[in-house]
């Protein structure tokens, strides 16, 4: 069922210098209920948000116009301009105002930021809450079924329901060499799923880490998640900083990981998944069909037939490391 969508009005009225650095001033309304908030950005942080979309409509195939986000200048630096600047704030305006018009991207953690709180809300149903504690994404839930569906030959792990005879835990994750990209570190991450007896790398940003962090603090579950690895404020690039967090996030997983009820829900499903897609697996996978299908995994998808009239694009081959 479709989401009803609540209509929202983004202004960019001024903008701010902290550190010789600009900072949009966004106010975004809510229509029906006249409650608004206001958040400061920077274009970088902004460009950020807007490439997690990107994903977002790419992971999910979202069907929504092409989304025009205001680009950099090639020769000058548009925060040298105060002109250059309020255009830019016109621009990005035009942007949010844009991407507001779409109920399945107000989902997503980076906009769901900027949503107002709303004063007046109608009491809230208990057995509601209990029912999708541990959905993160509720109005899309029949689209990511759909999705691990469609990529079942690509995705060869997912969380299983746990047999009461096993006791091991399923995933384990060892953190290997980093790259700089863009004064980020990436990290290769390697997951070995010991229910499956399968490994496999893939790649991952600190900030996605932390992310992912602050949705898994979404769920209602009764115990306190492991504390997420902060970043020193001085030197976060030194190597000797990066070893001793490359160890924090190691055991930040694997600690997370060890909790079933988190290791069960629809955001670490999706986690493991995409973590597959983007990643290769290590050794030569065979030609049978796996085990760990969505038959007998947490998520149970509606079918795993194809919609003839869906115009979903053909899969690609993945890079498997031999």
């Amino acid at each position: 069922m479709k989401k009803t969508l609540t209509r929202y009005l983004v202004e960019i009225p001024t903008h701010e210098y902290q550190e010789k650095k600009v900072y949009y001033v966004i106010k975004v309304t809510n229509l029906e209920t006249n409650d608004y908030k206001e958040v400061k950005k920077r274009y970088s942080e902004l460009e950020s948000i807007h490439y997690k979309i990107l994903d977002w409509i790419n992971i999910f195939k979202i069907k929504i116009p092409q989304l025009q986000f205001p680009k950099k200048k090639i020769l000058f630096s548009t925060n040298l301009s105060e002109e250059s600047i309020i255009k830019r704030r016109t621009e990005l305006q035009q942007y949010f105002n844009d991407v507001f018009q779409h109920p399945e991207l107000q989902s997503l953690g980076s906009i769901e930021e900027f949503i107002p709180v709303t004063k007046n809300r109608k009491p809230v149903d208990q057995n509601q809450i209990i029912q999708n504690s541990n959905n993160q994404w509720s109005e899309i839930e029949a689209l990511k079924k759909s999705y691990l569906a469609k990529h079942e030959n690509q995705v060869f792990s997912l969380p299983l329901q746990k047999p009461q005879q096993q006791i091991k835990q399923q995933y384990t994750f060892k953190f290997g060499e980093h790259a700089f990209q863009d004064n980020s570190a990436i990290y290769t991450i390697e997951i070995t799923d010991h229910y499956a007896n399968k490994s496999w790398k893939f790649n991952q940003r600190y900030q996605d880490l932390k992310e992912n962090h602050r949705q898994l603090k979404k769920i209602k579950i009764p115990f306190e998640i492991p504390e997420f690895p902060q970043k020193k404020v001085i030197n976060s690039m030194d190597n000797s900083d990066l070893k001793d967090r490359k160890t924090q996030l190691e055991v930040y997983l694997n600690s997370i990981f060890k909790y079933h009820e988190l290791v069960s829900s629809n955001l670490m499903v999706f986690f493991i998944a995409k973590s597959q897609l983007d990643g290769n697996e290590i050794g030569c996978r065979s030609k049978g069909p796996s085990q760990t299908t969505l038959e007998n995994s947490s998520i149970k998808s509606q079918t795993n037939i194809l919609d003839q009239n869906d115009d979903f694009d053909p899969k690609q081959p993945r890079k498997i490391t031999c």
